[in-house]
């Protein structure tokens, strides 16, 4: 790895929950590495007994995070996690992003090299140790398990607006005319015929 690399860690059930929700695992976890920014790649470690009855895996395999699945035990998620983290050290890592609120992460700030941040939500209770070493503590909102979808609308017909032409079986609905029109109109019909028929009568002169 180049010194450049980040390690982002996830310790699922201090920041995601035991057995979340799919919803709630992508939620939070997009929010995580989201966060974190470019990274050379992430790993979440969890607790699981029954290896056919995880579901874990391929949820965090389709988020681009490689699962770490450890037998249930105390400080086991973060223990291998921890070892990860070391083997990655010997390989030029010196770039941590540590999803936990534990303070036994503070063991990786051993050591002039490594640059540890650690990214936990708003309002959970973080490890004084873990808080005194590290370089740096983002506390981030923690996401909603389902976004709210609103369906757009319409917008008001502005006043003095024409009002839309009505359809009926293909074909326009002819819109009534105001008064103003009407009678111009009829005035016209008027005049047009009266010079119809004086120019009728003044022909039939002529010819008797």
């Amino acid at each position: 790895m180049l010194p450049t690399d980040r390690l982002v860690l996830i310790d699922l059930e201090n920041v995601v929950g035991f057995r979340p929700k799919p919803r709630t695992l992508r939620a939070r976890i997009t929010a995580l590495l989201d966060a974190a920014g470019p990274r050379h790649h992430a790993v979440a470690a969890y607790a699981a007994a029954d290896a056919e009855d995880d579901l874990m895996a391929s949820a965090l395999a389709c988020l681009n995070v490689a699962p770490l699945r450890v037998s249930p035990g105390p400080d086991a998620a973060e223990t291998a996690l921890l070892a990860h983290a070391r083997r990655m050290q010997a390989e030029g890592c010196v770039l941590f992003t540590v999803c936990s609120s534990d303070r036994a992460f503070a063991s990786l700030a051993d050591g002039e090299s490594a640059q540890v941040e650690v990214l936990t939500w708003e309002g959970q209770p973080v490890s004084s140790k873990l808080e005194q070493v590290v370089n740096h503590v983002r506390r981030l909102p923690r996401p909603g398990t389902e976004a709210s979808v609103t369906e757009p609308t319409m917008p008001a017909a502005l006043p003095g607006a024409a009002a839309p032409m009505r359809y009926r079986q293909g074909r326009p609905a002819r819109q009534p005319l105001d008064s103003l029109t009407a009678g111009l109109v009829t005035g016209i019909g008027i005049a047009l015929g009266q010079r119809l028929a004086d120019e009728f009568l003044s022909r039939r002169g002529r010819n008797t």
